[in-house]
């Protein structure tokens, strides 16, 4: 009687000792998480939610938009004028909007820095993404603009045996080009731009930003000059 006593207590003490091991292992997961989270916390406050976030009434509503290092873009990076768009290669309506930025661009010569943005909406475009990934194994061949170019004039065809042609026919490496495509190198940065497009609040394509301000579709390029212009006062 006493060995079983003694072996149902000896049991007991090593329940209770699984039961603090568990304890312990959950308060130092929960304990890791919350200071995880004042880190975050701690640096988000400061850098106004990384940047992500801060929106601003100023002339206009004005929007930050997050860039990275890896956005292709045109133009003098001493511009007073930052023109971010968010767009589609099958979008027609994309297309004019192309058509504008290229011609507000002649129009202010070293006074805009055009910044181009991926939202391949491919609900109704089901090539839009492949097209956007493919420009993108372009740039890697500092092709980028020529081949973005040639995907507007031919929106009726962006299947990805037309992607694989327009790259030979642009000069590009085809081995390299092809591998990069199959293997969609640049799926993050297509992705991070769907990202960046959903936190400032754009839905449809295309959508402008100019120093931040809103433009939503290809509307007539006096509009848009009018922002500009009030830009280039504001600024001197």
């Amino acid at each position: 009687m006493k060995t079983s006593a003694k072996k149902e207590s000896s049991e007991q003490k090593n329940e209770i000792t699984k039961d603090n091991k568990k304890s312990e292992r959950t308060e130092n997961i929960v304990a890791v998480a919350v200071f995880i989270l004042l880190i975050l916390l701690g640096v988000a406050i400061p850098t106004k939610g990384f940047g992500l976030f801060e929106k601003r009434i100023d002339s206009g509503e004005r929007i930050n938009v997050p860039l990275s290092l890896n956005d292709p873009y045109t133009g003098s990076t001493n511009a007073s004028i930052a023109l971010v768009v968010f767009s589609d290669y099958s979008c027609p309506n994309c297309k004019l909007g192309e058509e504008i930025t290229k011609s507000l661009m002649s129009k202010y010569p070293d006074k805009i820095i055009y910044i181009f943005k991926d939202l391949p909406l491919t609900r109704i475009h089901p090539n839009a993404y492949s097209a956007a990934l493919a420009a993108e194994c372009a740039k890697e061949q500092g092709k980028y603009w020529e081949y973005h170019d040639y995907l507007f004039e031919h929106q009726e065809q962006q299947e990805p045996q037309y992607l694989r042609e327009y790259a030979k026919l642009l000069g590009l490496d085809s081995e390299k080009f092809n591998n990069c495509f199959e293997e969609q190198k640049y799926k993050k940065e297509v992705d991070e731009d769907v990202k960046t497009a959903a936190l400032v609040g754009v839905s449809g394509t295309p959508t402008f930003f100019i120093n931040g301000i809103m433009v939503v579709g290809a509307q007539p390029e006096e509009e848009f000059i009018k922002i500009i212009n009030s830009e280039l006062e504001r600024k001197g």
